[in-house]
C-alpha cells in the first residue's frame, strides 16, 4: 500500500460580512492555485465575522469587479466564521485589524493565533508602505471596489508564493503550519 497523501493546506479569508473583501480573496486565490496545478493540495474558503449576509451572494459590485478581471464570483455564498474550524486551518487571512482582533480572541490557543495574518502581509509593496489593511469598499463605488480588487489580487499572488514554498518544504509542513508570513508578523 502506498503512502497516504498529505492533507491539503487549508486557507481561509475573513472580512466582516463575507460579501466584499474575503470573497475576492477566495475567488482569486482559488484561480491562482488552480492555474498553478495545486488545486488538490490547497483548499480555500472564506467567511465573515458576522452573520448579516449568511447565504447571500457576494455584493454585486464584488461580482462585477471580479468579472471585469476574468474571475467568476457568482457561485459564492456568504457564511459566518466558525471558530471550531481553527484546528483544521493552516492560514487565516484577515482583511483588517478589527478582524485580526476578533480572530485572536476566538483562536483559543497560541498555535491557532499564529495562523492569523493580514491578507496584505503577503504583498511586499504593502509591507514596504506599511499599508497592511485591505480597503473596505462597502460604502464606495466602482473606484473603491477596483482598489480593493487590486490590493487583494497582489496579496493573493504573494500568498500563492508562500503556499508554493510550504508545499516545496512538505515534510516539515505538518510540524509548523502556522509559520510567520513574509512580513515577519506573528
Amino acid at each position: 500500500m502506498g503512502a497516504m497523501p498529505a492533507r491539503p493546506i487549508r486557507v481561509t479569508f475573513v472580512c466582516s460580512g463575507n460579501i466584499c473583501r474575503s470573497p475576492m480573496g477566495h475567488v482569486i486565490l482559488e484561480r491562482l492555485v488552480d492555474d498553478a496545478g495545486l488545486a488538490d493540495r490547497v483548499a480555500i474558503t472564506s467567511s465573515g465575522t458576522g452573520d448579516w449576509h449568511v447565504g447571500e451572494q457576494a455584493d454585486p459590485r464584488t461580482i462585477e469587479v471580479l468579472a471585469e478581471h476574468g474571475y467568476d464570483g457568482t457561485g459564492h455564498r456568504a457564511r459566518e466564521f466558525d471558530v471550531t474550524e481553527f484546528d483544521d486551518l493552516d492560514l487565516v487571512l484577515a482583511s483588517d485589524e478589527g478582524h485580526v482582533r476578533f480572530l485572536q480572541r476566538a483562536a483559543g490557543t497560541p498555535h491557532n493565533r499564529a495562523k492569523i495574518h493580514l491578507t496584505r502581509e503577503f504583498d511586499p509593496t504593502a509591507v514596504a508602505e506599511g499599508t497592511l489593511e485591505t480597503s473596505d469598499p462597502w460604502y464606495g463605488g466602482e473606484p473603491e471596489f477596483a482598489r480593493c480588487f487590486a490590493e487583494v489580487e497582489r496579496a493573493c499572488r504573494g500568498v500563492l508564493e508562500h503556499l508554493e514554498q510550504q508545499l516545496a518544504d512538505e515534510p516539515s509542513r505538518g510540524a509548523d503550519s502556522g509559520r510567520p508570513s513574509p512580513s515577519g508578523r506573528t
